[in-house]
Order: structure tokens, then sequence, then C-alpha cells
């Protein structure tokens, strides 16, 4: 007599049977926001940083937006200074080529304080062109970005 070895069809389907069953009961408690929240916060934060870098190499103002849509960098030159470009020019970025830093994300809840510039050496204004006095909070949800006054620096607090 010949020995065989595997599972049998049977086992095999109650195998499946068993898996479908835990699949129906765990999938809806897979809460995918938490991590669509947490990849907005990491994008925001790096639009931010690529913003202060390019305001500090160019020597011109850059302007972020930080709202539900996305993240959105553009020079500020309300002045028309011819060494610096058009103001509004987006400035794209360069891991995906689009004017939206944040735009393989969305958040939760809509972003708050997200507007707010940078001056030619880095530092943190309002729209206003007022160097800020304060860190700068940026609330996505649960979690906020500070912009520290003075150096721009950026974390989360």
């Amino acid at each position: 007599m010949r020995m065989r070895s595997g599972f049998t069809l049977i086992e095999l389907v109650m195998i499946i049977l068993v898996l479908s069953i835990l699949a129906v009961y765990v999938a809806p408690k897979f809460d995918i926001t938490i991590f669509r929240n947490s990849n907005f916060l990491l994008q925001a934060k790096s639009s931010i940083r690529y913003a202060q870098k390019q305001a500090v190499a160019s020597g011109c103002n850059v302007e972020l937006n930080i709202n539900a849509s996305g993240c959105n960098v553009e020079w500020s030159n309300p002045s028309a200074d011819s060494s610096c470009p058009a103001d509004t020019t987006p400035i794209n970025s360069p891991s995906n080529g689009s004017a939206n830093f944040c735009n393989n994300s969305t958040p939760s809840a809509t972003p708050t304080g997200g507007n707010f510039r940078f001056d030619n050496i880095g530092r943190p204004m309002d729209t206003s062109d007022n160097l800020l006095a304060i860190a700068k909070s940026i609330v996505i949800g649960d979690r906020t970005i500070l912009v520290e006054a003075e150096t721009g620096y950026t974390h989360e607090n």
C-alpha cells in the first residue's frame, strides 16, 4: 500500500472557512485613518523643511499652504524682485514633480494654521511678512507640527 502525504480537500476547505470568518471580524477593526494621518503629517513636515531650504538656497521668500487638499509650496514675491521667481509660482516636489507635496495622502481632519512664509534666510513669517514671535502650530487631527520662531525648526509636538 502506498503512503500519501498532504492535506485532504476537506481540511483545505475548513482552513479557508476559518480564515474567512476571521477576516470578516478583523477587517472592520483595521483603521486606515491612522496611517493616512501619519503619512500626511510626515509629508507636511517634509514640505515645511523643503520650503525653508528653498528660501535659504535661493535668497527669496517662499510661501507654504497646508490644507485638506494638500501641501503647496510657492514663491512669494509680491514686490516683483527681478532676482526671484514671479509671485505665486509653484515649487514642484523633487520626489513626484507635483506642486502638491502631500498628493499621496489625505488627512482625516482639515489641518489648521498651515499658511505661512519663510524669508530669504529661513525665518518663519506670517502671510503679512511679519516675523513670528511664537512657534507656529499646524494641527492635523490629534497631532501638531510646531515651526519654531526665529529658527524655523520643525518638529512634532
